[in-house]
């Protein structure tokens, strides 16, 4: 028996009360029904992977992913994790539409095999980069809310701040403006997740311009499927827009980018899974796009797993695990 042969896999729900509760255009969460998954490796080696899902974003729930991550650990369980892409290519074969089920097996066995193996999962990737730079994430909250937790946010060192907007175009406007002079030298993303029509997005813009205010981008300003909606928001502002859950295969994201639907794609772990799934839709960004196209710009990286090389115009979110907490945690730091 190799030492890397996976021993047991733990499957258990992972419910964590959030501080106050998260609301964003499609519904609202006061806490995170996770799973957590641990992998024990015949060495002893252990690693954790945790799935996320939101249903108005994903269609999983934690019942699903639960259900899923156990049909995953009975299929991987007594093979090698050194043979963990073909691991990941068997689970998603059966369970293809449960994602976050996926990544958190995926993420589990890769954090299991890095430790029998004595390297950082940095390195294990190429050891593109040992840190990654992430924004903070404020909800659809009051205006003076939003700018308090701005404040907060700005004496973390944080230099960017994704705003959730998508519901009463006069709420999010004075949702912004306070945010903004709550931090007045951040970027600012606004992230409307499918909230508004194309009209109303680009209403949106424009009274944040008429008060100066000008985001880096716009992530999702319309229903994923609403793929007309997406170009024409693009073709009528200055502000890039990002296609956040239009991009949910890297077919649809090299459709979206051939239409010129988008200038951004965001490339979330969670539903990508792992590098080797999500390489391909950040080629498809730089396969589609000439070097000189000025609209296609690198964005910073939110808190992914994985060193991507940046692209001109992709970039990367986890989707807000508790992973590296648990890990920190076990090693003691």
């Amino acid at each position: 028996m190799s030492r890397t042969t996976i021993r047991s896999v733990s499957v258990e729900p992972l419910n964590i009360p959030l501080l106050e509760p998260f609301t964003i255009a499609t519904g609202t969460t006061s806490e995170a029904n996770n799973v957590l998954i641990t992998i024990t490796l015949a060495d002893g080696s252990i690693g954790y992977g945790e799935c996320a899902p939101f249903s108005p974003s994903t269609g999983e729930t934690q019942e699903t992913a639960l259900s899923a991550a156990l049909g995953c650990a009975e299929l991987i369980k007594g093979k090698d994790a050194a043979h963990w892409r073909a691991l990941s290519k068997l689970i998603r074969s059966v369970y293809f539409s449960q994602g976050t089920a996926i990544a958190g097996i995926e993420m589990a066995l890769l954090d299991a095999l890095t430790h029998s193996y004595g390297i950082p999962l940095y390195v294990f990737f190429g050891g593109a980069s040992t840190f990654v730079e992430t924004d903070m994430s404020i909800p659809m909250v009051s205006p003076e809310r939003g700018y308090d937790l701005a404040k907060e946010t700005v004496a973390r060192g944080i230099t960017s701040i994704k705003i959730k907007v998508g519901g009463d175009l006069r709420d999010d406007v004075a949702r912004v403006e306070a945010i903004r002079e709550g931090a007045p030298n951040v970027g600012l993303i606004l992230d409307a997740n499918q909230g508004y029509t194309a009209n109303e997005a680009l209403l949106c813009l424009e009274a944040l311009d008429n008060r100066d205010i000008r985001p880096l981008l716009m992530e999702q300003p319309v229903h994923k499927d609403d793929h007309e909606g997406l170009r024409y928001v693009t073709q009528h502002t200055a502000v890039p827009i990002a296609a956040d859950e239009s991009a949910y295969s890297a077919a649809n994201v090299a459709h979206l980018i051939a239409m010129g639907a988008v200038n951004v794609v965001n490339i979330k772990l969670y539903r990508r899974r792992l590098p080797c799934h999500a390489y391909p839709v950040n080629d498809r960004c730089d396969d589609r796009v000439s070097p000189g196209d000025k609209r296609c710009r690198p964005l910073c990286c939110r808190p992914g797993r994985f060193p991507f090389r940046r692209p001109r115009h992709s970039y990367v979110t986890g989707g807000g695990p508790l992973y590296w907490r648990l890990r920190a945690a076990r090693r003691g730091v």
